[in-house]
């Protein structure tokens, strides 16, 4: 919908972040690239999600910098960053009761005045994402009542609402069956491809993530243990220090990105 003249970017630099007095994230500097899928990947516990909740702005840093367009995040208003960047945070709930053109809507929020109702172009807009995400049909339909997979569809609907460059999730496919994570997983792809929109997304599944991911980072013990494409990155001996694996791997057939066809637990 939106044609901007110059694409966000997302630098990380000399991030610490702690819950209470423990230590998630002792130190990172990042580059996220632009107009690309990013993955971050990694065991449980490692600070994947605390790192996506602090490029979110969920969670205050200790120490560090986190910028978007060389603006720390910090010292831009919550509404003017809501316009830069969407965020789909893990298994969001829902009110019951609430239709999904009237959730998709809710995307709008960063661009109402306090009295202002949705204009013409918040409508065009609000369409626009229900066409996109393949959800038109379902507009009329209680969220609560909708499927895992349409559910998600819905909630990836009004974050395209707000018209943002970057889009960042957090475990997108969980709970979703084979096909569902399939179905998610194609249409960001397709976002991607022909918005191209910044899409940050933390995911479990490492086939998926090779699959899918422009540039996937791993993650350990709050560290970034490696980053690049799939093809340079995936590899048996990074594959033993993010995950204690001993992995066996193939490319696909395509030969595009790799893929973990067995593994067994290091002695």
């Amino acid at each position: 919908m939106k044609q901007p003249t110059e694409k966000q970017d997302i630098k990380i630099k000399d991030l610490k972040v702690c819950y209470d007095h423990t230590v998630v994230i002792p130190s990172m500097n990042l580059s996220i690239p632009k107009d690309k899928i990013t993955m971050i990947i990694g065991s449980n516990g490692c600070g994947k999600s605390t790192l996506l909740k602090s490029i979110a702005r969920i969670l205050k840093p200790s120490q560090g910098e986190i910028l978007i367009n060389g603006t720390e995040i910090k010292k831009q208003a919550p509404k003017e960053l809501a316009k830069k960047m969407a965020v789909l945070p893990q298994s969001p709930t829902v009110p019951t009761g609430l239709l999904v053109k009237e959730l998709v809507a809710y995307g709008r929020f960063p661009y109402q005045s306090p009295l202002g109702g949705l204009k013409a172009h918040d409508l065009e807009v609000i369409d626009w994402a229900m066409e996109s995400t393949g959800i038109m049909d379902l507009k009329d339909r209680f969220v609560d009542s909708l499927s895992g997979g349409q559910r998600q569809r819905a909630w990836i609907a009004m974050a395209l609402a707000q018209e943002t460059e970057i889009l960042v999730l957090d475990e997108p496919t969980t709970y979703l069956d084979m096909s569902h994570q399939l179905e998610i997983l194609q249409l960001l792809q397709k976002l991607n491809q022909e918005n191209k929109t910044t899409i940050v997304i933390v995911l479990h599944e490492l086939n998926n993530a090779a699959k899918f991911a422009d540039h996937i980072i791993g993650m350990k013990d709050g560290k970034l243990v490696f980053e690049g494409a799939p093809k340079d990155v995936i590899t048996a001996e990074n594959l033993r220090v993010l995950y204690e694996i001993e992995a066996v791997l193939q490319i696909s057939e395509n030969g595009e990105y790799p893929i973990c066809t067995d593994f067994e637990l290091l002695k």
